[in-house]
């Protein structure tokens, strides 16, 4: 009798630490689950407020720091092929942008070349 209560207690222990093993694999595998989402969703508000800012510097013409210069500009537009997620939004917005700069001349000549050349690329 003592036998078996003893042998049953070394079953319900091995047992046990089987499901403590398996409860902190689950713990683990959850946590290292919401670390990457909530990664995920970081990074992805972060690449929102990027392409947003580029968006804004371009339409203006300038940066927190000043004027940008027609290579700035032109190296934004460019950085805006990195954002296809986005394609649809930036063809249509670079279209408009193109048709508000055929009357400043010296902006529609240097910069609708890469403006053109973006949106071939997002297509």
């Amino acid at each position: 009798m003592v036998q078996w209560i003893v042998s049953h207690i070394n079953e319900i222990g091995s047992v046990a630490t089987i499901l403590a093993f398996i409860f902190s694999v689950a713990v683990l595998a959850f946590s290292a689950y919401r670390y990457v989402s909530l990664r995920k969703d970081e990074l992805k508000n972060q690449r929102y407020e990027r392409y947003h800012l580029l968006l804004r510097n371009i339409s203006r013409g300038h940066d927190a720091e000043g004027p940008l210069k027609l290579v700035s500009q032109r190296a934004f537009i460019y950085e805006l092929r990195h954002f296809p997620e986005y394609k649809h939004l930036t063809i249509r917005l670079l279209k408009s942008l193109l048709s508000e700069w055929q009357e400043d001349v010296g902006k529609s000549t240097t910069l609708s070349d890469e403006v053109q050349e973006t949106i071939n690329a997002l297509l």
